[in-house]
Order: structure tokens, then C-alpha cells, then sequence
């Protein structure tokens, strides 16, 4: 994936969720589901960035927060899922 489509998607995180401000995600590319693949027509890539951060909690404590972001080949956002 494109360093400059990487670049423009962790924008967009940063702005939904500020405290994955300055962390790099890690990039996976998916495979095609079995059930995509029976198709005459090739199914498009897509990507998974794993952004992952500890977020202090009032006791001392912290927690781990993920956000992992399931992107196309363009860099359109098709799915978000967090964690807590």
C-alpha cells in the first residue's frame, strides 16, 4: 500500500480518535474470502491498519485501546472496529 494513501487514512483516525495521534500503523494486506474467489470477477484488494495505543485511566491504571481499519485498494475506509 501506498505510503501517501497510509499517510491520508491515519488522518482521518487521528481526527476521530486523538489519542491514536503519532502512532504508526501496522498494515496487512487481507485475502480474498473463499466465497469472493467462485466469482467470475477478480474482488479488489483490501488492506487492514492496525493502530494500537495505552490510554491512562484514572487509578494509575491503563488500557490497552485498539483501532483496526479495514481499507481498499484506494484508501476508502470500508470498516472501523475499536476495542473499549
Amino acid at each position: 500500500m501506498d505510503p501517501k494513501t497510509i499517510k491520508s487514512i491515519s488522518a482521518q483516525i487521528y481526527r476521530q480518535f486523538p489519542e491514536m495521534s503519532g502512532i504508526a500503523p501496522k498494515v496487512r494486506a487481507r485475502p480474498v474470502p473463499e466465497s469472493q474467489r467462485a466469482f467470475k470477477k477478480p474482488a479488489a484488494p483490501t488492506y487492514l491498519l492496525n493502530y494500537q495505543t495505552k490510554a491512562a485511566l484514572p487509578e494509575g491504571k491503563s488500557i490497552s485501546r485498539w483501532v483496526r481499519v479495514v481499507v481498499d485498494a484506494q484508501g476508502k475506509i470500508i470498516k472501523i472496529t475499536t476495542s473499549h
